[in-house]
């Protein structure tokens, strides 16, 4: 905290001498050293209060206003736009905790799932631009305006990114009875049986739908989408069999591959998974326009005081620098990234801007 000047020991302004008290000229000359020696003291106060601010001089806590408390100074709440238990809920129930402890104040998770996250984003979007509303959510937002149509929250003009927290990378796994160990020989077989290999996906008009359309066109092969709304069910049918091909985020899988009863036969990223570097990119092999890179990144309403995004900003930083999180990250299959509030907004204004043009050409229709 910044202490009070009273808390200050005073310095002096009258230990020095000048020549004769007495005099007319030394009791102006000691008036005026008096003047300056106040003046004097009133700079070394502030200098001294900002040095005991937390953090040292260059951190000094945000005001929302003059003569108003340092933010933040009530509760914070995250917005999470799907299912409790679900990866991304994790990740904010692990991240508001070391939050809370950062900044002193309680943090709350409120789960508003539906929509393909646009429920969860509009109350966001609609919070008054203070910091204690935020958003963490996933990169599905940016591609809602192509998919839902005029309904759907505008990712680019409705918040001020934060930073996004880690990459959730998708990869395309097999049923070992398809007898296939590389892309290549999945897309081989696939030539050989149009329209007899099916893939699953969490459902028409997501990331790992579109992934799975641009490769097959890509690879000119033609495979039978299988959408699911409960991913569980999704895992259990892949898991038996029933449908052999699952474009995925890894961290649901993570535990089926190593036990060998699935096989991921490449990842959507543009860079290979630290985790398990011996799954190839699609970009290696040879199908770039299939790469995703998702994320799971904070938002605050647009209108949030630059302040308050690069406090906040700071604070993630720091949490996910930490081991701990950084483990649990890694054990959910989650890649830990903060890249800067202006370097995560041009990656929201470009996948914006990117995906109209791959929806139209995959004939998926707003829904």
């Amino acid at each position: 905290m910044i202490l009070p000047a009273a808390h200050i020991h005073s310095l002096p302004t009258d230990g020095i001498r000048l020549a004769s008290d007495a005099s007319p000229e030394a009791g102006a000359m000691k008036s005026d050293a008096g003047s300056f020696f106040a003046r004097w003291r009133r700079v070394a106060i502030t200098m001294m209060a900002l040095c005991l601010a937390p953090g040292g001089p260059g951190e000094v806590p945000v005001a929302r206003a003059a003569g108003t408390a340092a933010y933040p100074d009530r509760t914070i709440k995250i917005v999470v736009p799907f299912a409790a238990s679900t990866q991304i809920d994790i990740a904010a129930r692990l991240v508001g905790g070391k939050l809370a402890e950062a900044v002193g104040q309680p943090v709350v998770i409120e789960n508003r799932p539906g929509a393909s996250a646009n429920i969860g984003s509009e109350v966001v979007a609609k919070a008054p631009p203070d910091g204690y509303t935020r958003l963490l959510t996933g990169s599905l937002i940016t591609l809602l305006p192509s998919t839902l149509g005029s309904v759907a929250v505008d990712p680019v003009a409705s918040f001020a990114p934060i930073t996004k927290l880690a990459e959730p990378p998708i990869v395309i796994v097999v049923h070992p009875s398809l007898n296939v160990s590389t892309l290549a020989e999945l897309i081989a077989l696939a030539k050989r049986e149009p329209r007899k290999i099916a893939y699953a996906t969490a459902g028409v008009g997501t990331v790992q739908h579109l992934i799975g359309s641009i490769l097959s066109r890509k690879a000119g092969i033609d495979m039978v989408h299988v959408p699911y709304a409960n991913t569980g069910q999704a895992l259990k049918d892949v898991q038996s069999g029933v449908v052999p091909v699952y474009f995925t985020f890894l961290g649901p899988i993570d535990g089926q591959l190593r036990s060998g009863q699935l096989k991921a036969l490449a990842v959507a990223s543009t860079r290979r998974i630290h985790a398990w570097p011996d799954i190839p990119t699609v970009g290696e092999l040879g199908y770039k326009e299939a790469v995703a890179d998702p994320w799971n990144g904070v938002l605050a309403p647009a209108g949030t005081p630059p302040e308050i995004v690069d406090r906040l900003y700071r604070e993630f930083v720091r949490i996910v620098q930490q081991p701990d999180v950084r483990e649990r990250f890694t054990s959910m299959g989650m890649e830990p990234l903060t890249p800067s509030p202006d370097q995560f907004s041009a990656e929201i204004r470009e996948a914006v801007a990117r995906w109209p043009a791959i929806v139209k050409a995959e004939g998926i229709r707003p829904q």
